[in-house]
């Protein structure tokens, strides 16, 4: 692995690691200020589905998932670095708080990362799976 494809990888397993620490600041710390994160998925039936642009609609993203699920497991299985790219894959169990259901999926992770921020992040899930626990 090249140096920069350790630096890359470095950046997006912070992100990891802040996110389980709850450490918003530091998450924003390694978010580009006009960061695009997309959630494959329709809003209507994953409430923190869909694009997000830029610091403050990340901290919306974050505090929908807090508001509406307990991450019960989460965390990358494997991290395959791509020059500019990272792909991760994954696994998660939730609790949706509203109905009481769990959910669990596999995942990938797309990031890209440049200049030592994360520019771009695609998720994609088991949006089925996720929308059947979010259903009262």
């Amino acid at each position: 692995m090249s140096n920069e494809n350790g630096h890359q990888v470095q950046i997006v397993q912070g992100l990891y690691a802040a996110f389980g620490r709850a450490d918003m600041p530091a998450i924003l710390n390694l978010l580009d200020e006009q960061v695009d994160w997309h959630f494959v998925g329709r809003p209507q039936d994953v409430p923190f589905a869909g694009q997000r642009l830029g610091h403050q609609q990340m901290v919306d993203f974050f505090i929908t998932i807090a508001k509406t699920c307990e991450v019960l497991e989460f965390g990358p299985h494997e991290v395959i670095p791509m020059g500019e790219h990272v792909l991760v894959l994954g696994h998660e169990r939730v609790l949706v708080k509203n109905s009481n259901r769990l959910f669990e999926t596999d995942w990938a992770h797309l990031f890209t990362v440049r200049e030592g921020k994360i520019v771009r992040m695609r998720e994609f899930y088991d949006t089925a799976t996720m929308a059947a626990a979010f259903k009262q």
